[in-house]
């Protein structure tokens, strides 16, 4: 493919100049895709993808005013046919599926090679969820995508924080403090956490947190 006007246009939202700077001599290299826009934040990003012609978006999920499944969300909800390719140092098996469920179309590291970077750029139209290798087979070991685990998906990033913060032993007060939040949020939080998990006891909720790796 070596006509400019076939080349796939790609968008990167990454904070980090040396990543970005290591994507974009990536894709100048590329006959099949082009490098036609950048943001550092998601202040940036929304406008120009609304704004562009965008076919992939490669998306960090730490960035300085927003994280990458919040803006995920907010892209599923006015464009469905992006390609969204998330990259990120964090390789935590609940984040790959919970990407998988709000729409990401890949996963990948940022240790992983060129190579693999374009191999899943160029499988995006094939397979509907592209993980990358190292991961791939950490989840098939340990069998991750299983009924308990896609449960755990039905909670959000901030009942993932207290279950966390109280599967380490804190009480709801010191969750509190430790997420400048009230008492009372954070009861609110773990009565309904209790209720989606179909737990009774911070025991339960002990265990459900090693069983997905949360602590």
């Amino acid at each position: 493919m070596n006509d400019p006007q076939k080349k796939k246009n790609i968008v990167i939202c990454e904070d980090h100049s040396i990543v970005y700077v290591g994507l974009k001599l990536l894709l100048e290299q590329s006959e099949n895709y082009t490098l036609s826009g950048y943001a550092s934040n998601g202040k940036e990003l929304i406008p120009l993808l609304k704004k562009e012609k965008v076919d992939i978006l490669i998306l960090d999920l730490n960035l300085p005013d927003t994280d990458g499944f919040t803006l995920l969300k907010e892209i599923r909800e006015f464009d469905n046919h992006i390609h969204i390719v998330i990259l990120t140092m964090y390789h935590e098996e609940f984040l790959v599926e919970r990407a998988r469920l709000e729409g990401a179309n890949a996963f990948l590291l940022k240790n992983s090679g060129n190579d693999e970077l374009i191999q899943a750029l160029d499988k995006l139209d094939e397979v509907p969820f592209y993980v990358a290798e190292q991961l791939a087979q950490e989840l098939t070991r340990k069998k991750l995508f299983k009924d308990d685990f896609a449960q755990k998906m039905k909670l959000t990033r901030r009942e993932l924080e207290i279950i966390r913060l109280l599967a380490l032993g804190m009480t709801s007060q010191q969750a509190a403090v430790e997420l400048s939040l009230s008492s009372h949020t954070v009861d609110t939080h773990r009565k309904n956490i209790f209720r989606k998990l179909e737990i009774n006891s911070i025991a339960d909720l002990v265990r459900f947190a090693h069983d997905n790796k949360i602590i």
